[in-house]
Formats: C-alpha cells, structure tokens, sequence
C-alpha cells in the first residue's frame, strides 16, 4: 500500500480501503514477488521503440500524468510526438496511476480516439489536435 501511496495522484488520493481492497486483490490474483525483478528486467532491456512509432499510421491516443514519479510527462510527450498519428492526454495532479475521478474523461478521450477514423481526417501538423487537455 505505501508504493500504492507513492506513486498514486496526489490530486487524487484514494481511500485506505479502498487501498486495502486493491491490495488484496492483486495478492490473491497472483502473488509473485520475483514478478518486480522480471519486470525491471525488462523495461531496462527493452529497444527504443521511436523507430516503429514513427511508421503508426492509425489515430492514437497517448494518455499520461503531469506527476507520475516513474515515468515523467516527458516520456507522454516524447511517444505523442514520435507518430503523427498521436494525440497527447495529460492530467495535472495524476500519478502512476489511474483515478476513478478521470475515468469518464479518459473513457470519452479514448471512445472519440477510436471513432476519429484514418489519419487522414486529421491535420498531424495541427498542434492543438495532437494536445488535448
């Protein structure tokens, strides 16, 4: 619960039960502490994956926090601006994680992303299109 805490929203702190409940939750779902090496290992290991975004062609949506102590907002920058067919969602005030406070908002970013259609509709050099907040 105290990485929870760490690397939650700061402008959205859930509830110690609701903490707990997660907690839990993933525990029982599957408890594998060598998990957190396995996956370390990974994300330093892995290539820079600029190359292949650059060839996306089909609208995306990059959504990321203004205060993720792991993976700052330039990382959601430097992704949305690999690929013309990118657009950038951040939140100022959310962490590592996702809060229920912003799931309708998220929800209605993605569900107008993916009925934007083909690349084609939109204008990749129209910054205001690629930033959406």
């Amino acid at each position: 619960m105290g990485i929870s805490r760490a690397i939650g929203s700061p402008k959205y702190p859930l509830a110690e039960s609701l903490l707990r409940e997660r907690a839990a939750a993933a525990h029982d779902r599957s408890y594998c502490p060598e998990g957190f090496g396995r996956q370390l290992a990974a994300i330093l290991s892995a290539p820079d994956r600029t190359p292949s975004l650059r060839s996306v062609r089909i609208p995306f949506l990059v959504v990321h926090s203004e205060e993720d102590p792991l993976i700052t907002v330039s990382g959601g920058e430097a992704t949305a601006n690999a690929s013309p067919a990118a657009r950038l969602l951040t939140f100022p005030g959310m962490g590592h994680d996702l809060p229920p406070q912003l799931w309708d908002e998220i929800t209605e970013a993605l569900t107008a992303n993916a009925a934007s259609g083909s690349l084609e509709q939109s204008d990749p050099s129209d910054e205001t299109a690629r930033r959406m907040s």
